[in-house]
Parts: C-alpha cells; structure tokens; sequence
C-alpha cells in the first residue's frame, strides 16, 4: 500500500487535473515531507547512489551558470530531485513500474466512461477541474469533475469524443498510457488482456502521437509473444494501426493541418532557434515563456500567434535549448536507460523512439515524472539501501 501510494502520488503530480487545480507544484511540499516521515525511522539505512549525486549536481549547477534561468523553477527542479532520490531509494523500478502499470489499467478503464457522459451531456455534481494554461489572455480549461477522469466542457458542446483520463487533454493522457504498456513490456508483465485495455485506451483518446507511439511498441508486442521473426509480418500491426486510424477517424489525419500540429511545430523550430544562439549555456532553464515567445512574435503571423503561441510542448527539445549542448547528455537516462538494457537491441530502440515522441510533444519537462524516469534510468533496478518496509 505505501508503494501503491507512493507511485499514485507520482503520477497526480505529474501535472495532473488535481495538480494543476489544487495548489500545483506547493503540493509536492506536503508529498516531500510525507516521504520524510518514511526515511527518517530507517535513515542510517540511507545512502545516496554516487551517479545520482553526479548527475544532480552537475544538472543544478548548470542551471545556474546561465543568469536568465528562472529562480523559482531552479527551486522547484531542487524539490522534485530530492523527492525523487526517496522514491527511487524507497522502491526498485521494478516494483514502481508494476504499481504504475496497475494504476495505469485502473483509470484506463475508468475513462472510457468519459464517453457515455460526452454522448448524452451529463454534468457532475462535484466542482469542476481547472486546467492551468499560461499564455496570455487565454483562459484554463474548464473540465467536468468526475473524481478518476476530467470531461473538457467542450467535448459535449462540439459532440467531440475523446477520452483525456485525469489530465487536461488527450494527448497528456496517453503519455501515461504508453509508459505503462512500455514498462509491462520491459518487466515481460505484457498479456493480451492488458494490451487490449490499453489500445481501446489509446484509440479512445484519439492522440496522434499517442497512436503513433503505441503502434512502435506494438511491433515490440507482436513480434515478440506471437513469435513473429519475418520483419514484413511484425510491421504489419504498425501498418494496421496507421491505416486504421486514418480511415476510421479521419480527424485525426486533419491534424496534421490543425492549430495544435502548428503550434507544437513552432515549438520545436523556436527551440532550435534558441538553441543556436545559446549553444554552450541555453537561453536559461525555466525561463521559456521569457525568451520564448517574444522570438514566436517575430516569426509568427499576428493572426496566427493567437493560436499557436509557444507552450513548451517540444520537452525535450526546450529542455536542450535552455540547458545549452550538455542537456543532450542529461537526456539520455531518459531516452536511454539502464532498466531497459536486458532487452534486446530492436526493442530499446523503439522504446527510446517512443519516448522520445512522448515527451517531445507534451509539457513534461517540469514534472515529477521527468525526474522520476531519468533518475531510475540511471540506477536501472538496483537494489538500494532501502528503509525496510513497515
């Protein structure tokens, strides 16, 4: 139970609807000093793996190096990261991995009841979700409260069915959706039951990223439980999920047209911009909307900036063009981690694939999860010296 906890926490806040409408990051200050409580007892039992202190030192002091960083999100990361040292110090990736995966099945299912209340309109008695938005004269969206999943007052008025779980829209969700198929198929935890749950998910949803990451881990799925060796058979799910999607929502195939394709486009192209001019120590950690957006003005057509304004949804990509060319080497416990290396070649590569879609299209960088991800990936499934459990 305290895993389970502990890893529900992780997840809600990881910008979450209840993270982003009850207090944001002031509620990893109560969750810091929850797991405070837990260490304290065993704390001689306590010690700190020497890569991680590498890494967070070498991480916060280049943030630091670089004037224009944001102090507050300085802080913020320096919180995240100590929270995290306990967690990872408190549980082994693999009994995270499965407690997120079993999460992860649980509010799948729940959501696609999101559906039924898309179709016939039904409100909630509870009070609603804020989605914070920060850009300039636009508001939050508004989300009906429905305590395990949020439904986007749009949704209903448009006659827009989707399904977005416990995050502000779709396209966060399957962020977590995917990382629970990725990690049951590295703990070779994957059945066909679980797959199914999870592509009725990840279709629900209709996030093109979201589709196209889970076909990638498909091929990882279909060649490896149906025995599949020819390379043309084990791409035929990937060409099926593709051509499926097209023809059975089209809307998704619009997208790539759409204001929210746009937008995250520009996201990228401005990072690599920023990234160019600030090669050595980036345009400062934090500080995108700063440095960011008065860039977008220049590129962007005035009518157009409304709509596709920068949002930081390019994580990594912002993360490099903040941090300056070492942020490629603190991105590869990300894309490249350690609890993955048991696997055979062709499936770290399409994780590290899919990953790299994930946390290029959303705004991650800043959460919990981030940290979470990079910390395990450079300590794999080590057994710590953990506190001995209640």
């Amino acid at each position: 139970m305290r895993d389970f906890f502990i890893v529900l926490a992780t997840i809600l806040l990881s910008k979450s609807l209840y993270y982003e409408t009850y207090g944001a990051n002031f509620l990893l200050i109560p969750f810091f000093f929850f797991l405070i409580l837990i260490i304290i007892p065993n704390i001689k039992n306590f010690k700190v793996d020497k890569v991680i202190l590498l890494y967070s030192f070498s991480l916060l002091g280049l943030t630091l190096m670089n004037l224009d960083q944001s102090h507050k999100q300085w802080l913020v990361l320096l919180i995240r990261m100590l929270i995290t040292v306990m967690i990872i110090h408190l549980i082994t990736f693999e009994r995270f991995s499965n407690a997120f995966i079993r999460i992860m099945l649980i509010l799948s299912v729940i959501s696609w009841f999101g559906l039924f209340i898309i179709h016939y309109n039904i409100q909630s008695p509870l009070p609603s979700f804020t989605s914070v938005h920060y850009i300039e004269d636009i508001q939050g969206r508004i989300l009906r409260n429905f305590i395990f999943f949020g439904v986007d007052e749009s949704f209903p008025k448009y006659g827009i069915h989707k399904t977005s779980g416990l995050w502000w829209e779709p396209g966060a969700f399957q962020v977590f959706v995917n990382l629970a198929l990725a990690f049951s198929l590295i703990n070779n935890t994957i059945t066909g039951k679980r797959y199914i749950i999870f592509l009725i998910t990840i279709l629900a949803s209709l996030s093109t990223t979201g589709i196209v990451a889970f076909s990638l881990l498909s091929i990882i799925y279909f060649k490896k439980y149906f025995k599949i060796k020819s390379s043309i058979l084990y791409s035929i799910p990937l060409l099926a999920l593709i051509f499926g999607v097209i023809f059975v929502t089209p809307e998704i195939y619009a997208k790539l047209t759409s204001f929210s394709f746009m937008s995250r486009y520009y996201d990228v192209l401005i990072s690599i911009h920023l990234f160019s001019e600030n090669i050595f120590l980036g345009y400062g950690y934090g500080s995108q909307v700063e440095n960011a957006r008065p860039y977008a003005r220049e590129i962007i057509d005035p009518e157009l900036y409304r709509y596709v304004v920068p949002a930081g949804t390019d994580g990594i990509t912002m993360f490099i063009a903040q941090v300056g060319i070492l942020g490629f080497i603190f991105m590869i416990p990300l894309l490249y981690p350690k609890y993955f290396q048991h696997l055979d070649l062709y499936i770290r590569i399409l994780i590290s694939l899919s990953l790299f879609l994930m946390f290029n299209t959303q705004h991650f960088t800043h959460m919990l999860i981030f940290i979470v991800l990079i910390f395990y990936g450079l300590v794999g499934n080590k057994k710590m010296n953990y506190p001995p459990k209640e």
